[in-house]
């Protein structure tokens, strides 16, 4: 088996990241037959984002032969991503990278041996990626070895303006703290929430911390509802936030390097800062992954990582938000998002009986209800589904005390597409206006909006002007394209509708209403045998039973059979 496929199952990140030779790429170079079995097994669960299986696979071939040099860049990484402690010892297997001193830094943090942590931090080599991670790691290394000061200029060093630099005057404040330099660490923080653009939980955590022990409580406070505020979610932990706040974040270096690793995820992620992006989400993945081997209970982080994996492994992100303790401010929140997810890995039930109490414990709080109904809504319980959003509107409406705003229109639109599966077109109609008013250019809204008027053929130049604006703010989504081509369709513009039909197709080639919408505009042009082609291939896809029923419809009509 080449070693190139192992290479296509490693995130783009580590591709990034981690040097590999130009032979081991350009040659196909085989695995030794005793450890081909676990190889491929590996590759597939790898693939499968099992890194934890990938890791015991790959590091039971190398100990059936060490010597062997092709598996050992797949087994640190993979062990890398998995946690597991042999990661420290392939480190110095491979060749050098970011990774691999990384990797090293914190092994020699977690004994203690902040001299040997600084010498691989200092040994990173310069690039955009590094820079936001040097001065942040660094600091935390140096006071680990006592050297508040330098800990200080390291991160006094980064420029004043960014969110590079609002993350390193968080950590400085933080350092001061930990040192014992009280009046240093007030201006420091005080200096931090100044460059903040947005409220965040980190600033909480940290600089609302400082100031409830220092005799402000209501000023952490205030800050804690402007945070509430911009995320609606926490106000279902708000009071047992505020709490926590009379004890320190941080209590040694080696939680400051953890907590510095989430800062850099979360500078990763953040897409109002140029963040997000698939290499820079597996990117932050490593980063969460080392703030956990160094705080394992570093709930924030686990968080964060369970949505990294959701929806696409819901399993592996229930597992990640198991490790929060019952007792953390945040627990509720990860009940919330594993309950969730339960009905993802086929334990609907259980999700479903979990959100229900969950609704019980907070009858005051719209997040429960709005999960529920979600996980109804999947289960086309609809009738329910609609009640549950009806509670969480309500909640919401009386939280709010000024009527629904700004992302409330996400409630609007679920309960819509519940009311429209029951065929309540007017009460569905009625919700997706009132969401396009609170966010009048939301793409989501706009398409179903207009394609929902395009498939009761109301307005056809309305609807398809709403799903045109839809498009213009996602022009990579095919769902939509396809969309706006059914209503050229509609239209009769026959040229129009083939052409962004086909775009949409070649976007989603295997989604079974593109390709039956596609079959439909060649039909009208005439052009029959693609036609044809089109609707046996959408009845491949497993087509929704609304689909099928019209694809079989349409050959039917064509007379000709459903399959060839």
């Amino acid at each position: 088996m080449p070693f190139p496929l192992v290479l296509r199952i490693i995130p783009v990140a580590v591709l990034l990241l981690v040097p590999v030779p130009r032979d081991a790429v350009a040659a196909p170079v085989p695995v030794p037959a005793p450890a081909l079995g676990s190889y491929l097994a590996a590759t597939v669960a790898g693939y499968l984002g099992d890194n934890g299986i990938a890791a015991d696979l790959l590091l039971n071939s190398l100990s059936h032969d060490p010597g062997e040099r092709e598996l050992l860049q797949p087994a640190f990484l993979f062990s890398t991503l998995a946690g597991r402690p042999e990661a420290a010892a392939l480190a110095v297997r491979v060749p050098p990278s970011l990774i691999t001193a990384l990797v090293l830094a914190n092994a020699a943090a977690a004994h203690g041996d902040w001299a040997a942590a600084i010498r691989n931090l200092d040994a990173l080599p310069g690039s955009a990626l590094n820079q936001v991670i040097r001065p942040l790691l660094l600091a935390w290394a140096q006071q680990g070895a006592g050297d508040t000061d330098g800990a200080l200029r390291t991160l006094a060093s980064v420029g004043s303006g960014g969110p590079l630099a609002s993350a390193c005057a968080l950590e400085a404040g933080l350092i001061a703290e930990t040192a014992g330099r009280t009046a240093a660490a007030a201006g420091l923080y005080r200096n931090a929430t100044t460059l903040f653009t947005d409220s965040s939980l980190a600033a909480v955590q940290e600089a609302g911390g400082f100031l409830v022990r220092n005799g402000h409580p209501d000023e952490a406070r205030a800050m804690l509802q402007a945070l509430v505020q911009h995320i609606a979610l926490l106000g279902m932990v708000q009071p047992a936030l505020f709490d926590s706040l009379r004890q320190p974040v941080v209590r040694d270096p080696q939680q400051g390097l953890a907590r510095a690793y989430l800062a850099i995820a979360a500078l990763l992620q953040d897409p109002n800062n140029g963040g997000g992006g698939k290499g820079a989400k597996e990117a932050a993945d490593f980063m969460l992954r080392f703030a956990l081997d160094l705080q394992p209970d570093l709930a924030p982080a686990r968080l964060m990582m369970a949505e990294l994996l959701a929806p696409e492994h819901a399993g592996t992100a229930i597992a990640v938000l198991a490790g929060i303790r019952h007792d953390d401010p945040l627990a509720p929140l990860a009940e919330l998002r594993s309950a969730g997810l339960a009905s993802v890995t086929g334990h609907r039930d259980d999700g479903v009986a979990r959100l229900e109490a969950l609704v019980r414990a907070y009858p005051d709080r719209p997040e429960p209800a709005q999960a529920l109904g979600d996980v109804l809504s999947d289960a086309r319980r609809y009738p329910e589904a609609v009640a549950a959003f009806d509670k969480a509107i309500d909640d919401r409406r009386r939280l709010v005390g000024t009527g629904l705003s700004g992302s409330d229109w996400q409630l609007l639109f679920s309960r819509a597409v519940a009311f429209d599966r029951q065929d309540r077109w007017p009460q569905a109609k009625a919700d997706l206006q009132q969401a396009l008013a609170l966010s009048p250019e939301e793409p989501f809204v706009l398409n179903y909006l207009g394609y929902s008027m395009v498939e009761r053929h109301q307005d056809l130049r309305e609807a398809r002007s709403l799903i045109q604006r839809a498009l213009d703010g996602r022009p990579d989504d095919g769902s939509i394209r396809d969309s706006l081509g059914w209503a050229m369709l509609r239209e009769n513009d026959v040229s129009g509708a083939i052409r962004t039909l086909e775009q949409a197709a070649e976007q989603i080639p295997e989604d079974p209403t593109v390709n039956y919408h596609l079959g439909s505009a060649y039909w009208a042009a005439g052009r029959k045998i693609e036609a044809e082609d089109q609707w046996r291939w959408a009845l491949v896809l497993h087509p929704e039973p609304d689909d099928l029923a019209r694809i079989h419809d349409a050959l039917r009509q064509a007379g000709v059979p459903a399959t060839p």
